[in-house]
């Protein structure tokens, strides 16, 4: 790659933010209910991105695959628990504590958006989190659930395009053989790190509000919507594995064989760049929709959903939440500190049934995540596994066998409503 691609990788990256634009504006009507499904499925792939780049590092074989399956399902079960807390919890903790997640997952999708892109463009990675940040922050601040909804949608009819690419690579350059038996051995993902991450997506399937309203205002099936997405991931991950001998591993010169070559195609690769961009934009508005309040919108039917602007308070409270994103990004302590770390937050909210439970749990949080920064144990392990678990049981063991605060209540007849 050199530096003559670069015009045409940021032009590639201005029509994807530019798509996300139009996704938002092309019309004033409210999303229909197919929209907000593949918004749910935006909503769902953000997890499967952060799992892929875990399960990567020690190499992603057909049993990955499997794995990373296994993760996506996760968080939507979490989501789904019937015995949780935490959606009918209103009060400052609560809230607090969602904001601390969709912060976090935020600022993980532009730390992964900033590493894809980065390498396949030239583009400086501090440049692209802070214009991807800005138009995201700046749709989902002004048009709410609606926004993060239709880039959603507008994305996952482009991601034919990964898709193409992925099986064209993998049929024309590699066997269907060697997918299925690796011809590159690896040492196969520790049985910690997939622990961690079950853990971890447990809690933040339960905490997290943008999830939640995707499935609370789109109605979609939890079936249907895990069966569109493993297709995707599927069809994605099959190719490049008989494109790779069978093994994804990364950082490896092998991997990096499709970025050093993106720009001897001219046409493609500014394709595959806008489309890559638009993904990301639809990816991190879908972690800060998480901030906004949606506890009185669930009773909006699919057909017609309830997805008004903001007001004014949280169109600030999403630009701060974003500006928050932008800086951890620009620091980078690492994707696994940031998900773990949100993680860590969100089990104080995850099983908690009052205000009480979710204040003891956000301190336990806070002081486990310094003792495990400084011991430096802050990645995917046994540790802090061990650590969700323990606030989760803190919050849990604070909140008492009281009923849930007076507060909730509304909420909570507002979603059996």
């Amino acid at each position: 790659m050199n530096r003559e691609f670069l015009p045409e990788a940021v032009l590639g990256i201005t029509v994807g933010l530019l798509l996300a634009v139009l996704a938002v504006y092309r019309t004033a009507k409210a999303p229909k209910a197919g929209a907000l499904a593949r918004g749910g499925m935006i909503t769902v792939l953000l997890y499967a991105v952060i799992a892929s780049q875990v399960l990567v590092t020690d190499g992603l074989t057909i049993i990955g695959l499997v794995l990373l399956l296994v993760m996506v399902c996760v968080p939507v079960g979490g989501m789904l628990l019937p015995e949780r807390g935490a959606p009918a919890l209103t009060g400052s903790a609560a809230t607090a504590t969602r904001v601390v997640v969709s912060i976090g997952l935020a600022a993980a999708m532009l730390i992964a958006a900033a590493q894809t892109l980065s390498m396949l463009s030239l583009v400086d990675p501090r440049t692209l989190v802070v214009v991807l940040a800005a138009v995201s922050g700046l749709l989902v601040a002004l048009d709410g659930l609606r926004a993060s909804g239709r880039i959603g949608s507008l994305a996952v009819w482009l991601l034919i395009v990964p898709i193409l690419l992925s099986l064209a690579l993998g049929f024309l350059l590699g066997t269907i053989g060697q997918a299925v038996s690796p011809i590159i051995r690896t040492g196969g993902v520790p049985v910690a790190t997939v622990v961690c991450l079950i853990v971890a997506f447990v809690v933040l399937g339960a905490a997290d509000g943008g999830l939640a309203a995707s499935h609370r205002l789109g109605g979609w099936s939890p079936v249907r919507v895990l069966g569109a997405v493993f297709l995707v991931v599927i069809l994605i991950v099959v190719g490049l594995l008989m494109f790779f001998g069978g093994a994804i591993i990364a950082p490896s010169v092998q991997f990096f064989v499709i970025p050093a070559n993106l720009n001897a195609i001219p046409g493609p690769a500014g394709l595959i760049l806008a489309v890559l961009t638009l993904l990301f934009a639809a990816l991190v508005a879908s972690a800060l929709a998480g901030l906004l309040p949606v506890a009185g919108e669930s009773a909006a039917t699919p057909a017609e959903p309830a997805v008004a602007a903001p007001a004014r308070a949280e169109v600030r409270l999403v630009a701060a939440g974003a500006g928050a994103a932008v800086l951890v990004a620009l620091v980078n302590p690492g994707m696994d500190w940031v998900v773990i770390a949100a993680s860590l937050a969100a089990a104080a909210l995850a099983v908690a049934t009052s205000e009480r439970g979710v204040r003891i749990g956000l301190a336990s949080a806070v002081v486990l995540v310094v003792v495990l920064t400084l011991t430096g144990t802050m990645s995917w392990g046994w540790w802090p596994a061990l650590a969700v678990v323990a606030v989760a049981a803190v919050s849990r063991v604070a909140s008492g066998r009281s009923a849930p605060d007076p507060i909730a209540q509304p909420a909570a007849g507002s979603v059996a409503s």
